[in-house]
């Protein structure tokens, strides 16, 4: 994207609806302005304002989406009703591709629940064994 002067920023935020400010990108750490994201076009803020998508700047979803497309060249989607690679249930919809983001070394294919959760544990060994040890102290407290 080239770079803008005050008057046009001004003007593509208020033409496209979007807040003035910065975020930083969850994937590359960055600080960007708030035009480097993707912002839904119909979900609205309280104030008015489009909805930012994610916090991954519009050039990390690209190298992101790149990834996947290759990796989903090499590993075909499973049929439906595969076991999860993690869990070990059916997949009966939705199976996600899991690899290692930034990277192209794939992991296998998950249920949406598994994905999300090992995303939501920030994937990472680390995430997983502080959850474990939260369960293994909650069981000692007298939970079940």
């Amino acid at each position: 994207m080239k770079e803008l002067n005050v008057i046009e920023k001004s003007e593509f935020y208020k033409e496209n609806n979007i807040v003035k400010g910065t975020t930083i990108c969850s994937v590359c750490g960055e600080e960007k302005e708030n035009m480097e994201f993707t912002f839904y076009l119909t979900r609205l803020t309280k104030d008015g304002k489009r909805l930012m998508v994610n916090t991954n700047c519009k050039k990390c979803q690209s190298i992101r989406a790149k990834e996947l497309r290759v990796l989903k060249k090499i590993h075909k989607r499973p049929e439906f009703g595969t076991l999860c690679d993690c869990c070990g249930k059916p997949v009966l919809k939705n199976f996600q591709l899991d690899h290692e983001h930034g990277t192209t070394n794939f992991r296998g294919w998950l249920c949406k629940d598994c994905n999300v959760g090992l995303g939501k544990l920030g994937d990472t060994i680390e995430g997983l064994k502080k959850a474990l040890e939260y369960l293994k102290r909650s069981k000692n407290n007298g939970n079940k």
